[in-house]
């Protein structure tokens, strides 16, 4: 993972936000991500992490996986899948 974010420079929300789908390799939505981070002591808000989410989508790190119920999910992409 270090070498992911100093190659593509992540910021410090957009690490913990990585490491969080990294370790959880199911796809989750961004208000579980929040929860999760949130009682392990982040100070981010929801708004900064849906945030962080579409730029690392753009980016091609992580996919949305929409779903019916208008939650999208998110999942790292491993890039050796």
């Amino acid at each position: 993972m270090r070498d992911l974010i100093n190659e593509i420079k992540l910021r410090p929300i957009s690490q913990v936000i990585l490491k969080y789908l990294m370790d959880h390799r199911e796809p989750v939505d961004a208000e579980t991500i929040w929860l999760d981070v949130k009682a392990n002591g982040a100070t981010f808000s929801i708004g900064s992490i849906y945030g962080h989410l579409k730029r690392m989508e753009d980016a091609g790190i992580i996919v949305k996986v929409p779903k019916t119920d208008r939650k999208a999910l998110y999942q790292y992409i491993s890039s050796n899948a």
